[in-house]
């Protein structure tokens, strides 16, 4: 409740702001600005009902939604009413070392409001839906000619509640990802957010990408439903066991902790997967030497893990494999124009694209779907098209 709390003080002060800038101000301009913030509040207030009055299973999907996108209100609301409490200050005391009042804060608090609701509503309406194919070469020395060329489609993070009303535009991007004929379609796991029931029939709509010699998966820490408010062992036991049956009647093979010998034109090649369990500051690993030890160092592996954090622990098996693909950082969702920069590089090592280490490779996708706040701002939701080339 004090989360509510707070975004309740912050739309007050906003309105506060607002109503005193506009004093004296063209009556359009009046009307347009007060239209626009009374919409914001209306946007709250009927949200913040639905949230609070609902009585149903909260992992259900309409109410799994209903969380990112009071996270989006609340990093508007947060983020405009500081910024214009910050200006209204610097004005008030700059204003009284000049003995006269400044008019340029009223202007400034308008422009702040207005260029900050446009970037929210563009990453809430139109960017969480920019889906790119991203295409990425990885070389890879003494490759085995018959591999090179192999193609993998990488998809993650679908958190797929955060489709929700909008289930079509993830239906055309996995059908993307089809029509890319990949040889092996590899997804780094959080097919959900708090709970099973977000599957809803996503498994029909994951199914429409395969791999010509394989598709796999791995869970990542949302799907052990510990996100869920309630969580217990009980409902853990039966969370991991429900995704695992959605993961497997989407067409995915599921690794947990295991590697698979597949052939590709002939020639065999591992595909392994790690376990990634916890929450962000508390995050767990599955048994690394248990699944890479037995595999001949002659053989490619690709390794599949949630976190790129737990990249460099398989060092401890004794074979670092030659590539790894891994999710989970969402590219923090976020980024300055043309990607030059994200806050996802304070928290993360490897956060998005590709890492090299002693002829390993690491790729890391920004993944499809989004968690905390349904909207991306100049980080698009991706598919990854990564081609193995031999190298010398």
């Amino acid at each position: 409740m004090l989360f509510y709390l707070v975004l309740l003080a912050s739309d007050l002060i906003l309105w506060y702001i607002l109503i005193r800038a506009l004093k004296g101000r063209n009556i359009v301009l009046r009307f347009a600005v007060l239209f626009l913030k009374a919409a914001v509040t209306a946007a709250f207030v009927t949200l913040f009902l639905k949230i609070v009055l609902y009585r149903g299973e909260f992992a259900e999907p309409a109410n799994a939604f209903r969380q990112i996108q009071m996270g989006v209100i609340a990093l508007f609301l947060i983020s405009t009413s500081g910024a214009c409490l910050v200006v209204t200050i610097i004005g008030r005391l700059a204003g009284s070392l000049m003995k006269r009042e400044l008019k340029w804060t009223g202007i400034a608090n308008i422009v702040l409001f207005l260029l900050v609701l446009l970037v929210v509503a563009d990453g809430y309406f139109r960017q969480r839906f920019d889906i790119r194919i991203v295409r990425q070469d990885v070389t890879v020395p003494g490759l085995d000619q018959k591999l090179d060329g192999l193609t993998i489609a990488l998809l993650g993070d679908l958190h797929l509640s955060s489709w929700h009303g909008n289930y079509d535009r993830l239906d055309r991007a996995i059908q993307d990802a089809g029509r890319e004929k990949p040889d092996l379609v590899l997804n780094t796991g959080d097919f959900i957010t708090y709970g099973w029931q977000e599957f809803g029939m996503c498994d029909t709509i994951l199914s429409k990408a395969t791999g010509l010699s394989g598709t796999f998966a791995v869970e990542g820490n949302h799907d052990d439903g510990t996100y869920y408010p309630a969580y217990d062992d009980r409902y853990g036991v039966l969370c991991r066991d429900m995704v695992k049956r959605s993961i497997e009647k989407s067409g995915y093979t599921l690794l947990r902790d295991t590697a698979i010998i597949t052939r590709h034109r002939g020639v065999m090649m591992a595909v392994a997967g790690v376990e990634t369990h916890g929450h962000h500051l508390d995050m767990s690993y599955g048994d690394f030497e248990k699944v890479l030890s037995p595999l001949p160092d002659s053989i490619f592996t690709i390794l599949l893990l949630h976190d790129p954090e737990s990249w460099l622990l398989s060092a401890v098996s004794g074979k670092i494999p030659q590539l790894a693909v891994a999710g989970h950082t969402h590219g923090f969702q976020a980024a300055l124009p043309l990607g030059i920069w994200s806050p996802a590089s304070l928290v993360h090592e490897r956060w998005k694209g590709l890492y090299e280490f002693r002829g390993s490779h690491l790729y890391v996708t920004s993944g499809l779907g989004t968690m905390g706040m349904a909207a991306r701002f100049f980080m698009p939701p991706e598919i990854v098209i990564l081609t193995v080339k031999a190298g010398n």
